[in-house]
């Protein structure tokens, strides 16, 4: 039997680590934490279920002997990771593949009880994750969220999901790609669960007949207990005064319509094929706080970067697309695009091409002498009051300046009421220029 987690069922969480793959399929090495680790053990397998239909999945324990991964492997002693690391054993070595769940592979703690820190801030995982990276493969690494070392392990790798909690205090600075702080609310029972019970009825058939008789048994008694009660409880004299007719039922309130918010055309159609057009998508994100923070992070090797939230699904969930580049021609945005990979900025099979021509203009400089300290003094007023906002200079002269990237106008909706609450009035329209 499977160990209960906290707040929830092991399957339950699996669950919730298939719903969150579909934003990490760009990614190559991640680690899964939480003070929970039973549960970040449970995402990690469900993202390994969703991943491992088109490529490799190795999930790593860094917490030592989790049940939900230690069960998994058939040896009865298991070199793993303290052993690679501490003694040299080679990681094909160590990796075991999980019965029933093809292309997915478990490297269990090893042979010594804990991982030590030692293990965390190894330079050698950021060799690792690129590996993973050239060979299209997925390495999920489970360890809990106050282990010491977190920190400089996460700064090796891709980034974090995080599971249960809310901050995580040993590693501030890590890049929060995904969280997931509950499991599923939408588990469904699935059918094979009964099916070895249902298969065996044959053995007890004598048992429905019995079942059936006792059942009429049961209904007649309490039909017969009724009917006494009944006879018992009926006044032998006086005439029943009529009930006062019931008061009718109040109908509900009727349910506000959900909240939309009209946007407007773009103004400037005539730029529109003249566009900016082509940018570089590097990063989906579940939460802003990641989105914001790989801006922050890498800002200064990615032109014209902004952060964008786009409602993706019937639900509204909302998404944070990071994306960098204003360019009129797709191939400018190649090579933006590879510029980065081979900067590793960015692994090989991360980033793409996207078509972006719309955004909210919020601001303008004029043509000036010194226009490109004039825009950055004009940027950095806005990025001090946590606005994505970015500048691209014009052919005649000045620049604009623009928040968010979107492939269609109602993409925008989010970020005009959160600009509008800042005090702005952002206009969408088709982005020209180029970065300063």
């Amino acid at each position: 039997m499977k160990p209960n987690v906290t707040g929830g069922r092991p399957i339950a969480w699996e669950d919730a680590g298939r719903q969150i793959a579909q934003i990490l399929g760009s990614y190559s090495a991640l680690i899964i934490t939480s003070s929970d680790p039973v549960a970040a053990a449970h995402v990690a397998l469900g993202i390994a279920a969703a991943e491992a239909s088109h490529r490799r999945v190795v999930i790593g324990d860094l917490v030592g002997d989790l049940p939900a991964l230690r069960s998994l492997i058939k040896d009865e002693d298991p070199h793993g990771i303290a052993d690679s690391f501490l003694y040299g054993v080679s990681l094909n070595k160590i990796g075991y593949e999980v019965e029933g769940r093809p292309n997915v592979y478990v490297m269990p703690s090893g042979t010594e009880p804990t991982i030590g820190a030692d293990i965390f801030r190894s330079a050698r995982w950021k060799k690792l994750g690129a590996g993973y990276g050239q060979m299209g493969a997925l390495l999920l690494l489970v360890a809990r969220s106050d282990a010491p070392g977190l920190g400089e392990l996460a700064e090796q790798i891709d980034g974090v999901v995080l599971v249960r909690d809310v901050e995580l205090p040993n590693a501030p600075s890590a890049l929060v790609l995904a969280r997931v702080p509950t499991p599923t609310p939408t588990l469904k029972v699935q059918l094979h669960r009964i099916s070895a019970r249902a298969a065996d009825w044959r053995k007890h058939k004598w048992l429905y007949p019995a079942v059936g008789v006792l059942t009429l048994l049961l209904v007649a008694a309490l039909g017969l207990a009724l009917v006494l009660a009944r006879v018992r409880s009926t006044p032998r004299v006086a005439t029943p005064k009529a009930a006062p007719p019931a008061p009718a039922p109040t109908p509900p309130p009727p349910r506000p319509p959900p909240e939309t918010l009209y946007v407007a055309p773009p103004q400037n159609v005539n730029d529109s094929a003249s566009a900016s057009a082509f940018s570089v998508e590097l990063l989906v994100a579940n939460t802003a706080e990641g989105a914001n923070l790989f801006v922050r992070k890498n800002g200064a090797a990615l032109p014209s970067a902004t952060v964008s939230p786009v409602s993706i699904d019937p639900e509204r969930s909302t998404w944070y697309k990071v994306t960098a580049g204003a360019y009129t021609r797709r191939y400018q945005a190649d090579s933006l695009l590879l510029a980065l990979r081979r900067s590793s900025l960015l692994t090989d099979s991360a980033g793409s091409v996207t078509r972006t021509p719309l955004a909210l203009l919020v601001d303008s400089v004029p043509t000036q002498g010194g226009i490109v300290d004039a825009v950055r003094a004009t940027v950095q007023k806005y990025t001090a009051r946590g606005l994505p906002v970015y500048a691209l200079i014009q052919d005649g002269g000045g620049a604009l300046l623009y928040a968010g990237a979107f492939a269609a106008a109602d993409q925008s909706a989010g970020l005009i009421r959160t600009l509008r609450g800042a005090g702005l009035k952002p206009v969408l329209v088709y982005r020209t220029g180029s970065a300063p």
